[in-house]
């Protein structure tokens, strides 16, 4: 499986190291770049990220936030934690009925002072803008998806089925277990299936997509667009390049709005695909990934406007 290996997509990986481990946790790098996580019993990922900051030091101040089993984090600072917390407490659950129906296996922890020993991280520094660790995030989560059929269990907002979401701290509410009478929570419900490579960025057939005829973004064209979500591009009236990928619960909604916004004097023109008239919103993330993650990898680089916050 290329997505554990220390040379996934020519990165400079670090080895795996337990983020209970006391010494080895230092071959985590002292620079920004990218990251993995992953249980240490199962061939997936958990979660894959980027950082400004020294990953050292963001996935010290993670694993410190992982030490309590008995508390689900907050979403804050870490937007990470509370979905790792609890794939890692009921894995931990798992083990220890294991342990109680075979007494030579060995025990996880006790409750309450679980420590987080089925967790492993790998990073890799990586020498870029925040638009370029953000375009590389997107690769690796559709080369995973590509390789899997699936996305890291934790990232676009996914979550275990049977838990809610603890809130920021700000907010003051805390997650927990959801009760037997409560439906699963739709975040847990599965990924939806890669896109397929195929095409060009801004061609019709583009990943396996049947994208709409590009047409002027003004308000007398966007409100044409049908109902439903999904996913668009904007490009460049002249060049054709990509200036946008998006998605949205509301393309038609999403469209008017970015109409008469300012990119830098260019005509703009838009496409888009209705993907269905509910879809669930990680579900259309891991769509936008497999979009951004393709045209990372054609150009190694972003559309111009990907992440400086026109949505």
């Amino acid at each position: 499986m290329d997505f554990l290996e220390e040379n996934w997509l020519d990165l400079d990986w670090s080895p795996w190291v337990p983020f209970n481990a006391p010494r080895e946790f230092w071959y985590i790098q002292k620079a920004p770049g990218v990251y993995r996580i992953r249980p240490d019993d199962k061939d997936l990922l958990m979660y894959i990220g980027e950082t400004g900051q020294s990953l050292h030091k963001k996935l010290a101040g993670l694993r410190q936030t992982l030490r309590r089993g008995d508390i689900m984090p907050w979403s804050d600072p870490y937007s990470e934690a509370p979905a790792l917390w609890c794939w890692w407490v009921e894995w931990i659950a798992d083990r220890e009925n294991d342990s109680c129906k075979d007494p030579s296996s060995p025990s996880a922890g006790e409750p309450g002072d679980l420590e987080p020993v089925m967790l492993e991280v790998s990073s890799a520094p990586l020498d870029a803008s925040v638009s370029g660790r953000k375009g590389m995030e997107n690769f690796l989560l559709s080369a995973y998806r590509q390789e899997t059929g699936e996305s890291p269990l934790c990232n676009f907002g996914r979550f275990h089925p049977r838990y809610r979401k603890s809130t920021t701290r700000a907010e003051s509410r805390r997650g927990g277990k959801l009760t037997n009478t409560q439906k699963d929570n739709p975040a847990g419900f599965p990924s939806i299936s890669p896109l397929e490579p195929a095409g060009e960025p801004g061609d019709s057939d583009w990943m396996g997509l049947e994208w709409t005829v590009k047409a002027p973004l003004c308000l007398e064209h966007a409100r044409t667009v049908g109902e439903g979500a999904g996913l668009y591009l904007l490009a460049d009236a002249g060049s054709r390049e990509i200036l946008l990928i998006g998605q949205s619960a509301d393309i038609a909604g999403r469209l008017l709005g970015l109409c008469g916004k300012d990119y830098g004097g260019r005509e703009v023109l838009f496409s888009y695909q209705i993907i269905g008239q509910n879809v669930l919103p990680h579900n259309l993330k891991e769509l936008e990934a497999d979009l951004v993650g393709n045209y990372y990898g054609k150009f190694r680089r972003v559309p111009e406007f990907q992440f400086r916050g026109i949505r």
